[in-house]
């Protein structure tokens, strides 16, 4: 398959006032970095090499990521001045494989088919598309119209005003138009680059899917609410189903003393078939944290971030994702409702995705963790990894205790089927 390309080297100044230590793609959004979500897409279209254009603070972007997102091989080109988008898109050329790329710009996202966007624009053996998305006021961004064979015929002002069809940013480039991409200052390819190429036939892929862009303080809020569950989504994403609650440090990766580095997050062994297991039997797996760090000032909530976008990165098949991760920043003693083994992050995530906590499977290697399961009415498991023998020894009772996270996995398949064929005590 070809490169996808991520155009996030903006500068984002209107966002300054709310973004003023991060690029515009490292924008907080629903517990997750806003470029996550396009890299999501990506996967799970099928694409294994993606390039990011960075430009502002392109370094952050390259520590959060690394080298690999789930399945994709990532890669970096630099700006070392600003170049707009289509210099931007130019100067990656050399890194990009296949005939044309699929390019999205870094600020926006389109909930659409990117293997039918693709398949659409090699049937139109056109050397450019782009995807349209409808919105009942074009003035923000502009309108695009089309003929009855959705060839683009104009790109109207940003003056004009009613419902429209606009530039979902999302784009299928052949590599020669690229490489033909004037490489003489700064090139816009919304200004300067799309007008020239109606000439030789650029096409428009009407999409229903829905579309946000968070080019503004007001369209980051917007963003939040566009990404977080809602019992609709969550009943399509296979939430509403029952649920396992796991603990991070010393179950799913190696214990730490107060992890500060996405670089040192460590799955521990078998920590990838566990979570394909688990969800092979249809259930959602929800990490549930306990960060006293954060409280202590030995890191902040964006470090935090970074550190559980490594951990989503080095999970990498879709089959062994989490459904979402909740974390508590406050120490012992402090008065919260959701340090474990208080059950406050478990209500919020069952509020969020559909759950019944009662009916959960709550896994982790502390007394906290067992304790928590208890209040919740949960069945719990305990593991010996981490600090799961130290608990033991100190008397701590599980409905089951186990070796580690394969075996917690084999127990809840046969709680679950008690006719299963036994895996492991």
């Amino acid at each position: 398959m070809s490169s996808a390309v991520i155009l996030a080297g903006g500068l984002g100044t209107r966002l300054r006032s709310v973004l003023a230590d991060r690029p515009k793609v490292l924008a907080p959004v629903a517990g997750r970095h806003f470029v996550a979500y396009m890299l999501d897409q990506l996967a799970d279209a099928g694409f294994r090499d993606v390039v990011l254009c960075t430009g502002y603070m392109g370094e952050e972007v390259r520590r959060v990521f690394g080298s690999r997102f789930r399945r994709i091989e990532l890669r970096y080109s630099q700006e070392t001045e600003p170049r707009g988008t289509g210099g931007a898109l130019l100067d990656a050329l050399p890194l990009l494989r296949g005939d044309s790329v699929l390019v999205l710009n870094g600020d926006s996202y389109c909930q659409t088919d990117l293997t039918a966007f693709l398949q659409w624009h090699q049937s139109k053996r056109s050397q450019a598309s782009q995807v349209l998305t409808h919105v009942p006021d074009v003035s923000r961004f502009g309108s695009v119209e089309c003929d009855g064979e959705h060839r683009i015929l104009r790109f109207g002002e940003k003056s004009n005003s009613g419902a429209g069809w606009i530039n979902a940013g999302i784009y299928a480039v052949s590599k020669p138009l690229i490489a033909g991409i004037s490489n003489a200052g700064p090139v816009s390819l919304e200004r300067e680059c799309f007008p020239a190429w109606i000439e030789q036939g650029m096409f428009g892929y009407p999409s229903e899917g829905r579309f946000l862009d968070i080019g503004t303080s007001d369209t980051l809020r917007a963003a939040q609410e566009f990404f977080a569950p809602t019992p609709a989504l969550s009943a399509r994403n296979g939430h509403g189903r029952r649920c396992v609650l796991l603990d991070r440090d010393g179950t799913l990766i190696v214990e730490r003393n107060y992890l500060r580095d996405p670089s040192e997050v460590e799955l521990l062994p078998g920590s990838i078939a566990a979570l394909k297991h688990m969800r092979s039997l249809g259930l959602s797996v929800v990490l549930a944290t306990n960060q006293s760090g954060i409280a202590r000032g030995l890191l902040d909530e964006q470090k935090l971030d970074e550190i559980h976008e490594r951990l989503r990165a080095l999970l990498g098949d879709a089959d062994a994702a989490l459904d979402a991760i909740y974390y508590c920043p406050h120490m012992p003693g402090q008065d919260c409702a959701c340090r474990k083994p208080q059950p406050g992050m478990i209500e919020l995530a069952a509020r969020d995705l559909g759950f019944d906590p009662s009916d959960s499977f709550v896994v982790g290697d502390k007394a906290c963790d067992i304790e928590l399961g208890g209040r919740l009415g949960a069945t719990t498991v305990l593991v010996c990894t981490g600090y799961g023998r130290e608990t033991l020894s100190a008397g701590v009772k599980a409905d089951y205790t186990v070796q580690d996270l394969v075996e917690a996995a084999a127990v809840i398949a046969r709680h679950i089927k008690p006719d299963a064929r036994p895996t492991g005590n």
